[in-house]
């Protein structure tokens, strides 16, 4: 059954429509003195007047965070990338920084013992053509750090095999009886290996890459295998009295006792990277050189 419309209905039907059709709401915005309206609202009563807990109460955090794609959030805005680079950039510039003082040093003794035994010093390395022979002191930190690395790696095997032996034999490895001289040779095994592997495979140590060293054969070339381990084992000798590394210090060359044994040299090498002099050097030689 169809309702029938009441005049009032029918008045505002036909009259309303017409009026808001009439009316020009932008003149009607302008006559609007907005400054003047908001001037007049209260803000502090209307803040007031919301329940903000209970507004925050009704979001759904969980369900809020859920819907928004984290990983595609981090990839496009590329935070990922730029700590990588930050971290990178920081650990570069932090190892190249000990590298280019201790080249620095180096060629600071080096010139100096030229001096003292009265003969022309070398000249300045030209680091962006040719490797100039380590020195002395980024050969000794290259020593340290390998002794570290050694020490720990040995220790590391040590107890991960008597770990082992104790678990499928219920038996232990007494580390503390006496078989010294066992463990010595073992240790001493274990440092040839290193030595030898790190020379023959890369002409570099964990030490000497660190410090950005490398051994070379008398060419330039790779080192071979048995150059590498002649090498490792010549090597313990020139601790005896430091005796075979005082020519890699007063001698032309800067070869030391096991670097004459294998035929090698020991150069400055950054890999990748240009090797640098520390600033204040690379102008004295500038000056010197003007």
């Amino acid at each position: 059954m169809t309702r029938s419309r009441s005049p009032v209905d029918m008045v505002f039907g036909a009259v309303v429509p017409r009026a808001i059709d009439a009316v020009d709401l932008d003149e009607v915005l302008e006559q609007v003195d907005l400054d003047a309206l908001l001037a007049r609202i209260d803000v502090d009563a209307l803040i007031a007047r919301i329940d903000v807990d209970g507004l925050i109460g009704r979001i759904d955090l969980d369900a809020l965070l859920a819907r928004i794609d984290m990983p595609a959030l981090v990839a496009q805005a590329g935070i990922d990338q730029i700590v990588a680079d930050a971290t990178t950039g920081i650990a570069t510039r932090t190892l190249d920084l000990i590298r280019r003082q201790l080249l620095g040093l180096d060629v600071v003794i080096l010139r100096t013992v030229d001096r003292l035994l009265r003969r022309p010093p070398a000249p300045a390395p030209d680091l962006a053509v040719g490797r100039p022979p380590a020195g002395p002191l980024s050969r000794l930190a290259g020593f340290v750090v390998d002794s570290a690395v050694v020490s720990a790696a040995f220790s590391l095997v040590v107890l991960l095999a008597n770990t082992l032996i104790d678990l499928f034999t219920n038996r232990s490895v007494d580390l503390q009886d006496n078989g010294g001289p066992v463990w010595a040779i073992v240790f001493f095994g274990w440092w040839f290996t290193y030595l030898w592997a790190g020379i023959a495979m890369s002409g570099r140590t964990v030490g000497k890459a660190l410090v950005g060293l490398k051994v070379v054969s008398l060419p330039g070339g790779a080192v071979g295998p048995g150059r590498s381990a002649i090498r490792a084992i010549v090597f313990p000798f020139s601790f005896i009295l430091g005796l075979g590394f005082i020519p890699a210090i007063v001698g032309r060359q800067r070869r030391a006792l096991h670097d004459h044994a294998a035929g090698t040299r020991e150069v400055v090498d950054w890999g990748r990277r240009q090797a640098k002099l520390p600033n204040a050097l690379e102008t004295w030689f500038e000056d010197r050189a003007a």
